[in-house]
């Protein structure tokens, strides 16, 4: 979708001279859906960057302690990160803030933030839970 919009707004804005108004914005909020709803899906996946090239010298148990503890502060970042877009989402409901071309609510897309970095949440305290469970059989 938002490939088209971008195609359709290029294409009617430089040969009719008749851009798509707010496509901006579209394409904004679209990729908020698809950014904020992918992080858990790819860190299911386990898709996200790792660099190991000093972790892989270590002993399979030091690196199960290494990225537990790892995963611990990612789990903490991305729930208060979740907790904070809540907060930050329902004032921007409560001041009735919107995007300045369409006149759209910001607020739930900032509320697919704090969705989709609370289940990036999930998806590391598992991965907590897994990595402490191999640091203690090995």
């Amino acid at each position: 979708m938002m490939m088209l919009l971008v195609t359709m707004d290029v294409f009617l804005r430089y040969f009719l001279n008749r851009p798509i108004e707010g496509s901006f914005e579209l394409v904004e909020f679209m990729m908020v859906i698809v950014v904020c709803l992918g992080m858990a899906y790819t860190g299911v996946h386990k898709g996200h960057v790792a660099v190991e090239v000093l972790v892989s010298r270590f002993s399979p148990r030091v690196q199960a302690i290494i990225d537990s503890f790892n995963w611990l502060v990612c789990l903490g970042l991305f729930f208060l990160i979740s907790w904070k877009a809540v907060v930050y989402a329902r004032t921007l409901w409560v001041s009735g803030m919107a995007s300045s071309a369409l006149y759209v609510p910001v607020f739930p897309f900032v509320l697919v933030l704090a969705f989709g970095a609370g289940l990036l949440g999930l998806v590391f305290l598992v991965n907590f839970i897994e990595s402490v469970s191999q640091a203690v059989r090995k």
